[in-house]
């Protein structure tokens, strides 16, 4: 019986990572290097020091990776100053479910808590969650499997019997490092053959969960 499920923000619950993709790619031009080169899906949910290394070893030591972060997060407040992310498919249905079949939702995300709290607000969506737990309070963001590890902590329930619900490679390799059951709702990319062999199920609607637990 699993009692807790621990699931991402960015891509998975709202549909902002292609938005994030969109700036990732400004902002690379913006600081005078060609984005055709990054493969900028490599950088959904993975932490600071893994984005970093990506970045220098695709453009050298001589990108200025605090320049391309700086103009990433002033493009995003910008276009959501005047824009609003829609709520993934069957995201509303599927947290009710979860939440009547007795496990209790969690939001494990790389986005600051505050700040991850405030738009789940924003979108009426923060009742549906016990508690929000971000990458940015422990020592190693996703695909290292911290911020999973402190979520089961907080749940206080054992991995077995909790479940992860991600959409990003990086996420999924967190979830599945902290000895979660995880599954993959299908966002910008298509799992690979490594990624589907070791994750319970892979679907494209939210709500689709309530066909496995």
């Amino acid at each position: 019986m699993k009692k807790a499920a621990f699931i991402d923000l960015d891509g998975t619950v709202l549909d902002s990572e292609r938005i994030y993709q969109r700036f990732w790619k400004e902002a690379i031009a913006g600081a005078g290097f060609d984005p055709f080169f990054a493969d900028t899906l490599k950088l959904r949910s993975a932490d600071r020091a893994l984005s970093e290394a990506y970045l220098r070893s695709v453009y050298g030591p001589g990108i200025d990776v605090d320049l391309v972060r700086r103009l990433r997060n002033e493009g995003m407040e910008e276009w959501l100053s005047e824009n609003r992310y829609e709520v993934k498919p069957g995201v509303v249905q599927g947290l009710v479910y979860l939440r009547d079949s007795g496990i209790k939702p969690y939001i494990v995300t790389a986005t600051p808590a505050e700040r991850a709290r405030k738009t789940l607000s924003d979108y009426a969506l923060l009742p549906y969650f016990e508690d929000v737990i971000s990458a940015k309070d422990v020592p190693h963001g996703k695909p290292q499997p911290d911020c999973y590890l402190k979520a089961i902590a907080v749940a206080g329930i054992a991995p077995e019997e909790g479940l992860a619900i991600e959409d990003a490679p990086n996420g999924i390799e967190a979830a599945l490092g902290a000895g979660l059951d995880t599954y993959m709702v299908v966002d910008l990319s298509e799992p690979d053959e490594d990624i589907r062999a070791r994750v319970k199920a892979v679907f494209r609607n939210f709500n689709e969960i309530r066909r496995y637990v």
